[in-house]
């Protein structure tokens, strides 16, 4: 489906997003629409207030500066007020149950709960109990809400998603499990070029295929060839153990001006950020004219916001 001939009508079925393939690919688009309108207001100063009287809890069990940042402050362009909650800073660190944790949040007058760093049982125990929308602000297995931006950032960058081909390269985190899903119910290509033992869950990339055309691959080449996108992270993910022999594998993996050159000539470099100039991609290509990550991070916030509105607009 071409997005450029959707018609959004600014409404979610969903009452919580938990993760890409929750998601039809309609509801994808609502949210790239709802991004886009927010982002158009936000330039002209135009002043939102659906949430105006509204909470937002953001409960985060790791650190952050874009996904906190990007909340923090669309919650109060939107109107509303928020309430950082860290993990270890809750009786959650020491052993209350996900169970009570979240029986209680919603009677405390939240609207609307942001999860960062859970499991993906933790999240789904969320939601079930909570009468308030819950979002995955990053889990171990995806990250919905970066791919749902740098969808939007694709999309405002080439004019479209339809027959583009994304090369992801690099270890098969959350971020390349939510790529696969996302370019897939776009009508994007995906090719993912990672090192033996470290490409993508394999139940992942057989639910992407049902929805389009993915490549796996060892070979950085065969994966970039004729890329409109070429897109990587970190090699060592958060939550991972600092792995010698898993930098060691990744070597290969780093995108360089090289690489770049192997991919159509208008490709764009994108990366989620954090970034380690010479690990992952040379200082070169991360700070180049093909380089759009920084448009990625300032469309979280403009994402961030479109989330939060018509999962509110929607609300359990």
């Amino acid at each position: 489906m071409d997005i450029n001939k959707y018609t959004p009508k600014f409404r979610l079925k969903n009452t919580d997003l938990l993760h890409l393939a929750d998601l039809t690919s309609e509801e994808i688009f609502e949210l790239l629409y709802a991004a886009r309108s927010m982002k158009k207001k936000y330039k002209v100063g135009e002043n939102i207030s659906i949430l105006r009287g509204k909470t937002v809890g953001l409960l985060f069990g790791n650190v952050s500066t874009r996904t906190r940042v990007s909340f923090e402050l669309g919650i109060r362009q939107l109107g509303g007020d928020f309430i950082f909650l860290p993990k270890n800073e809750t009786q959650l660190s020491r052993g209350e149950s996900v169970k009570d944790t979240a029986a209680m949040l919603g009677r405390y007058g939240l609207s609307a709960l942001v999860l960062r760093g859970f499991n993906d049982e933790e999240l789904e125990e969320f939601a079930a109990v909570c009468d308030i929308p819950v979002i995955n602000g990053i889990s171990d297995t995806s990250h919905p809400l970066q791919v749902l931006s740098d969808l939007y950032t694709v999309w405002e960058k080439k004019g479209g998603l339809e027959n583009l081909k994304l090369a992801y390269i690099g270890d098969g985190n959350n971020v390349a499990n939510s790529l696969i899903i996302g370019c897939t119910k776009c009508d994007m290509n995906i090719a993912i070029a990672s090192p033996n033992g470290y490409s993508p869950a394999r139940s992942i990339v057989e639910r992407g295929m049902q929805y389009g055309d993915i490549l796996i691959t060892d070979s950085v080449s065969e994966a970039v060839r004729d890329a409109d996108v070429v897109y990587t992270d970190v090699f060592i993910s958060m939550n991972d153990e600092d792995d010698e022999k898993k930098k060691i594998k990744l070597e290969k993996y780093r995108v360089t001006k090289e690489v770049m050159s192997l991919a159509k000539e208008d490709a764009l470099f994108m990366h989620c950020m954090p970034v380690r100039r010479g690990e992952e991609v040379t200082a070169e290509v991360a700070d180049g004219p093909q380089s759009i990550m920084y448009d990625q991070a300032e469309n979280r916030l403009h994402l961030n916001k479109a989330a939060l509105s018509l999962l509110m607009m929607n609300e359990k």
